[in-house]
């Protein structure tokens, strides 16, 4: 979720939302206290319930919200059915690298279901229209004779893992990060999008150089 909306202009449900992320993003679903979100939130526990009956309600209405707002902000760039997929797949690599550099605790939280498992006990959680999307855009990609055929768990394990190490690696400060990146997302993008292209993309015939013995 995104929070560049002050919190103080936000109504009571969607400040327990905002501050909820931050903590379920940090800690994890066993280390998250409802009474130190209540506290970030500046009202009391009861009041927390008022909204949201327990920990796991408010949970999952926290992976919702997130869901869709990254849906929201992602699907424009799927949704140009005249534009090529390669060149869609350039736009997508770079709207969710936009999206992840701004939504960081959204990684956090979602490194934090796969590892507790929460994720797969509950489907919702890992089902969203974005990798529908994703899917989508490759099988058309596939079908359209220009994207070799890859399975699409490699794809979104390129995508989503490389970002996420980026992302998490504190003050991108291992050498083997820094040598390579600046910290810049745009170079960030690049890089991703180089190896994304030559996963999927095929060799388009003018640009193979003919064999010479």
């Amino acid at each position: 979720m995104s929070t560049e909306q002050p919190l103080q202009k936000m109504d009571t449900r969607s400040r327990i939302l905002a501050i909820a992320l931050k903590h379920f993003a940090r800690n994890g679903y066993a280390g998250t206290r409802l009474d130190d979100i209540a506290n970030d939130v500046g009202i009391r526990r009861p009041s927390l319930f008022h909204h949201f009956k327990d920990k796991a309600t408010l949970y999952k209405a926290v992976w919702k919200y997130t869901i869709d707002e990254q849906d929201a902000k992602l699907a424009p760039y799927f949704d140009q059915a005249d534009t090529s997929p390669t060149e869609l797949l350039n736009l997508a690599t770079d709207a969710w690298v936009e999206y992840a550099f701004s939504n960081p605790d959204f990684i956090y939280l979602s490194l934090h279901a796969a590892v507790s498992g929460r994720a797969s006990d509950d489907p919702q959680l890992a089902s969203t229209l974005t990798l529908e999307r994703w899917q989508q855009l490759i099988e058309r990609g596939v079908n359209e004779g220009v994207f070799n055929t890859v399975p699409f768990v490699e794809c979104m394990s390129l995508l989503a893992g490389m970002t996420s190490f980026y992302l998490t690696t504190p003050n991108n400060a291992l050498p083997q990060l820094t040598d390579s990146y600046s910290g810049d997302r745009v170079l960030f993008a690049n890089r991703l999008k180089l190896l994304m292209s030559n996963l999927l993309i095929k060799p388009q015939a003018e640009n193979i150089l003919p064999f010479r013995r």
